[in-house]
């Protein structure tokens, strides 16, 4: 089925699910996120005392970074995935661990959480010319986040999500550390097309994909010369890792009818090295993290209640191991 066929299947699909209602929206502001306060360490420090929040102080490439750490309550000496979760432009990792709830699921699941600070709260994710970010090496600053806690922790496997930007930076991590990055998941970014060349002939990686179709800053249908539509970068990585079975699109149920949004699933499957990739798409839904609303100082558009992403995330991650 070519490309314009799935675009007029996904459109169908949502003119068939529901009318849509006037929504009130309501203006909010940023969250003013206050940390707990939790010991710090440095490089030097060579074990975690124990499990809790911690916050890292380290250089990488003459440059002062910070990140927080989360390590669940563990009976055993069993080794534990690392998640990386990163933040979209103008936020924190403190802000995004504090909606997200990869904490508590870190506490059931046992695994490690670490949540990075961007340099002025973006990243540098592989866009040249953008003024923003300079050449501030944030590819070699996850390598080294990596290595760190990897040397202290008995880590298993490595999982990258964010958050806009940060959704932007996790697709460039894909491309550019795959030995090690096990799999990768973006909520509220497309696939960038500046980084068709750069992923052009890395290794197959396992990539989930969260995207609203009222999307105001990351549009559903792409923007020529800076992101793919959300169908396309599926095709995109389905062909990049070699798929050759594709799911039928499938509707999720309307758990919560007042949420005004509707969520479908598609995927490929049967791919080289085991790279599955899969698309949540969220009608209705905007620049949004399904399932954990935020405030924001302008509107974002609707959070759906249909999905926990933060649940399906790890899902996804948990299935390549």
């Amino acid at each position: 089925m070519d490309r314009f066929m799935k675009l007029r299947i996904w459109s169908l699909l949502l003119i068939a699910l529901f009318l849509v209602g006037n929504v009130n929206h309501q203006e909010t502001e940023e969250p003013e996120v206050t940390p707990e306060i939790t010991p710090e360490t440095t490089e030097a420090t060579s074990n975690f005392p124990e499990a809790g929040s911690y916050t890292i102080q380290d250089t990488n490439g003459g440059v002062e970074r910070v990140y927080r750490i989360y390590i669940p309550d563990i009976d055993d000496n069993e080794p534990m995935p690392l998640v990386i979760a990163l933040h979209g432009a103008g936020g924190s990792g403190a802000w995004i661990e504090s909606f997200s709830g990869f904490n508590d699921l870190a506490d059931q699941e046992k695994f490690v959480v670490v949540y990075p600070d961007g340099i002025n709260r973006v990243w540098n994710h592989g866009r040249v010319g953008d003024s923003r970010v300079g050449n501030i090496d944030d590819v070699g600053f996850m390598a080294k986040i990596i290595d760190f806690v990897s040397a202290r922790l008995d880590i298993e496997d490595v999982y990258i999500t964010g958050y806009s930007m940060g959704g932007m930076l996790s697709f460039r991590l894909a491309c550019e550390l795959p030995d090690q990055i096990t799999a990768i998941a973006s909520v509220a970014s497309t696939f960038p097309e500046y980084l068709v060349t750069t992923c052009a002939d890395t290794a197959p990686i396992p990539v989930l994909i969260i995207q609203g179709t009222d999307d105001p800053v990351v549009p559903w249908a792409g923007v020529r010369g800076g992101y793919l539509s959300a169908v396309n970068s599926l095709t995109y990585w389905a062909n990049h890792n070699g798929c050759t079975t594709g799911s039928d699109i499938t509707t999720l149920d309307d758990t919560d009818p007042d949420d005004h949004t509707r969520i479908l699933r598609e995927g490929f499957s049967e791919c080289e090295n085991n790279a599955d990739v899969r698309l949540y798409g969220v009608f209705y839904g905007g620049h949004t993290w399904p399932g954990r609303p935020f405030e924001a100082p302008f509107e974002l558009g609707l959070t759906s209640a249909d999905m926990d992403a933060t649940e399906a995330i790890w899902t996804f991650f948990a299935a390549h191991e």
